[in-house]
């Protein structure tokens, strides 16, 4: 068993892992909008790696296209979960247009030179454009995916750095022509395929986690100012708040929680008002 099989081996089991860990958190979990495009991704990338695994065994069309194309489709969609994580427009046209793009520079490049230096230039330039775009809409999500050197926005960026350093080192023949120093880059860019997974997904997991822990810390405080006893004046019925100001009922629960009144007249006050109105 060679080496490039053995690198495709375990992207696989670890893909099935994470995919397997995703579909848990999406079925549990009540943020199904992002989470549900992310797990669908993670199984994209799982069916990539499948076919990258047997491609000794593949026609050389769907060889040489299908499972790079895939993984183009995978970070499509990462993309679209987190803009919809950030509560950002889908850009449904612009994905579209990217994976396009490539399925037809992968075709071209088939039948033209399959082997050709240009095809891995064009292949970095479309995931390091998807890797980038998702890190910007994840900047605009909760700062739990973005703030810490561990959290999705920064894989994305590291994702999309390690893609131009490979169109960089692509681009000189001379760096090229160097054969050990070629297979080392491609060996990093397979080991990379594992580690971007296992970052990203967990990354993804564990902000989640942290995001509704913060969720619930924020409820459960506001469950706890509107606990507890209530200073109210026996005439007016005015509350007096912490400040020592006393307000409306109506204006004290709505500044404080999700409560909103809408005034009507009880049937006592409707008949005390019949009353004074007849007595006029």
């Amino acid at each position: 068993m060679d080496r490039e099989t053995i690198i495709y081996l375990t992207n696989i089991i670890i893909c099935a892992i994470i995919a397997v860990l995703m579909t848990d958190a999406w079925r549990r979990g009540e943020h199904r909008g992002s989470l549900l495009y992310w797990m669908i991704a993670a199984w994209v990338m799982l069916v990539a790696d499948i076919l990258f695994a047997s491609r000794p065994i593949l026609p050389g069309a769907v060889d040489r296209i299908l499972p790079t194309l895939l993984v183009t489709v995978g970070q499509a969609i990462l993309l679209v979960g987190a803009r919809i994580h950030a509560e950002m427009t889908v850009p449904r046209r612009l994905t579209a247009i990217l994976v396009m793009v490539h399925a037809v520079a992968l075709v071209a490049f088939y039948f033209a030179d399959s082997d050709s230096v240009w095809r891995r230039v064009v292949n970095g330039i479309i995931w390091a454009t998807l890797a980038f775009l998702s890190y910007r809409a994840l900047r605009n999500s909760a700062p739990v995916f973005w703030r810490s050197y561990t959290a999705p926005a920064t894989v994305f960026a590291a994702h999309a750095v390690f893609h131009l350093f490979r169109i960089s080192f692509a681009s000189f023949p001379a760096a090229q022509g160097n054969g050990s120093l070629a297979v080392a880059v491609d060996i990093m860019g397979d080991l990379e395929v594992s580690f971007f997974m296992v970052a990203l997904f967990v990354g993804l997991l564990i902000s989640n986690l942290q995001q509704r822990n913060e969720q619930l810390s924020q409820a459960l405080a506001e469950v706890k100012t509107l606990s507890g006893l209530l200073p109210i004046c026996a005439w007016c019925k005015k509350v007096r708040d912490d400040d020592g100001y006393w307000q409306q009922v109506d204006e004290y629960f709505r500044t404080r929680s999700e409560i909103r009144f809408s005034h009507g007249m009880c049937a006592d006050c409707a008949d005390d008002f019949k009353k004074d109105t007849a007595e006029i």
